[in-house]
């Protein structure tokens, strides 16, 4: 080879070389772009605990899974075993478009969760739902499933058994957005079923535009259901064992989740809420816990704030009849989106506050429910922060779930 030769292979070879540079930058500048507006799922909304296992149930899209196929974008509601930080089992449910569960119970041969789903292409189109109801066994097998639409967008939120090993369901039933009716039927909705499926009665309150209940609490004499009423403002309901009204409050301007958990203190009810500081701007709520007596009459209540946004999205009161809060806190940034700690806060049963935990990631942290187990505080949740513990890769959202003791 000549000396011009190789002078025109060198060339030819830089020339290539810094073609080759330029698109290797291009395309990770556009992977990275992508990928910045690509978040993908994996979310537990509720366990149980089974010895060392927690069984979750949530949605997924599946992009990270080791258990199922990517699902082209769309979330399937999901069943999960947890051990040591990590999901060692994994089972969807792949009828429609989206799905979600958001509780879930342990029965005597299994699990049964609800939630909803997106059935048809209309469901997809015009984001409505059909309230979702699967029973498990013990190695995620499907036994049965229940698809329960009253108006034309039905969420279910909450299960809660029965000693006769019938069990309630409360949530949503209300029209789609540009929908006209007169039901009666739909707003915030509760349900009872015998222990394989059948339904014995339902019920609601409000609707047909507005209302859900999100959690219920089962009594000798009856149950307490809480939610989500007209204007914004958070409800709570007194039902007798046959699920006709007792008694009815409301409580001021909240979040639109309205009073999201309700347990019992004594003789009265302790709920968790937020309570807006002024209508016209939506970037400021407070925490709020409200102590309502058995008749339904406000007797207390204390806000809480450690940011612009707090939320309190569970509660629990323990043996000594401390209560548990826990949520969120952060502030809206320049695009309108929530950056966010989980939080955990610890009050007497006088609403003093005793203690909190913070868990603050570099992106987003939120604590969605509390149980008490064994004296330990088990907090659920979600991230998409790196944190110290957990293998997350800080931008897709995974679940978290946290160990906490109180003095």
């Amino acid at each position: 080879m000549s000396d011009k030769q190789r002078k025109i292979f060198k060339i030819i070879v830089i020339v290539l070389s810094v073609i080759l540079v330029t698109e290797l930058i291009y395309f990770g500048v556009k992977y990275y772009i992508n990928r910045q507006n690509s978040v993908f799922y994996t979310v537990f909304n509720s366990i149980v605990i089974d010895d060392n296992d927690y069984i979750g149930v949530g949605f997924s899209d599946y992009r990270n899974s080791d258990f199922n196929k990517y699902s082209n974008g769309y979330n399937k509601a999901t069943i999960f075993k947890y051990n040591s930080g990590k999901i060692v089992q994994e089972v969807g449910i792949n009828v429609g478009y989206n799905s979600f569960f958001y509780d879930v119970i342990e029965v005597s041969d299994g699990y049964i969760a609800v939630g909803s789903a997106e059935m048809t292409d209309d469901q997809k189109d015009e984001k409505l739902s059909e309230g979702l109801i699967v029973k498990f066994d013990k190695e995620f097998n499907i036994l049965w499933r229940k698809n329960i639409s009253i108006l034309n967008k039905t969420e279910l939120l909450k299960i809660e058994k029965l000693e006769s090993g019938e069990f309630l369901v409360v949530g949503s039933s209300i029209y789609g957005e540009g929908y006209v009716g007169n039901h009666t039927t739909g707003g915030a909705i509760l349900l009872k079923f015998d222990k394989d499926g059948e339904e014995v009665f339902r019920t609601n309150y409000g609707g047909p535009y507005s209302g859900k209940f999100n959690d219920i609490l089962v009594e000798d004499d009856g149950y307490v259901a809480v939610g989500l009423g007209k204007s914004n403002s958070g409800i709570i309901v007194k039902y007798n064992l046959n699920g006709k009204i007792v008694w009815d409050a409301s409580y001021g301007a909240t979040d639109e989740n309205g009073i999201t958990a309700v347990d019992k203190l004594g003789n009265n009810y302790v709920v968790a809420t937020t309570k807006v500081v002024n209508s016209k701007d939506l970037s400021n709520y407070q925490a709020a816990i409200v102590i309502f007596n058995d008749s339904g009459e406000k007797i207390d209540d204390v806000k809480y704030s450690s940011s612009d946004i707090t939320c309190f999205s569970d509660l629990l009161v323990d043996n000594d009849d401390n209560i548990i809060a826990s949520g969120y806190t952060g502030k809206l940034n320049s695009d309108s989106v929530l950056n966010s700690d989980a939080i955990v806060v610890k009050f007497d049963k006088n609403l003093y506050e005793q203690d909190v935990k913070l868990l603050n990631g570099d992106n987003n942290d939120m604590f969605n429910k509390i149980y008490l187990n064994n004296n330990n505080y088990i907090v659920l949740g979600y991230s998409n922060s790196k944190i110290k513990g957990y293998n997350l890769n800080g931008y897709d959202y995974f679940p978290i779930i946290e160990n906490y003791s109180f003095s």
